[in-house]
């Protein structure tokens, strides 16, 4: 049974001991590459204890075991990844909002012009200052487009660095068992 970080199990659980019983990794803590590790020992376990189909390389597994462990990697999966695609998801609705919030200036800011135009010295004035009202919306606008646009770039290359250790990880474990197979 597998432990996950949170505590709650699934499978066999994988723990290294120093020979007395005593367990050297505390399983709460288990960093995500390792946990993934674990999912994939198991779901490589269910593969090589499979029934062997005579005359072929093909092997009848448990599927039900099988979905267990793929059901236990999805709910270990990391919050932060999940966190991640919906920081991707909402980027349009930041966008969408800093666009909206730029047009009420807008408006509010020709709304004030139009009311000052009555008056010659102050219709400039009044013009001069939607000018800056707008120009500071386009600002306050394109930083906020930047700064969910970083954000979202920050995101993604955190995850993709994270599958870059993961995929790493599993590359080595599949090039370890393949050794071990066919020693």
């Amino acid at each position: 049974m597998i432990t996950r970080l949170d505590g709650s199990s699934y499978g066999e659980v994988y723990e290294n001991t120093n020979g007395d019983g005593r367990s050297q990794l505390d399983d709460t803590s288990l960093p995500f590459a390792y946990e993934m590790s674990l999912f994939i020992d198991e779901i490589e376990d269910l593969i090589c204890s499979g029934v062997k189909v005579p005359l072929s390389s093909r092997v009848i597994i448990d599927q039900e075991q099988c979905l267990e462990t793929l059901e236990a990697i999805r709910a270990a999966w990391p919050s932060e990844m999940v966190q991640a695609k919906r920081i991707l998801l909402e980027e349009g609705e930041v966008l969408e909002r800093a666009e909206v919030e730029a047009e009420e200036i807008r408006k509010r800011a020709e709304r004030e012009a139009a009311l000052m135009l009555d008056q010659s010295q102050l219709a400039k004035m009044a013009e001069v200052r939607a000018q800056e009202v707008l120009e500071a919306a386009e600002q306050e606008a394109a930083r906020l487009l930047q700064r969910a646009e970083q954000d979202a770039r920050d995101v993604y290359q955190g995850l993709e660095h994270e599958l870059d250790l993961l995929l790493r990880d599993v590359k080595e474990l599949v090039a370890a068992r393949l050794g071990r197979l066919r020693r």
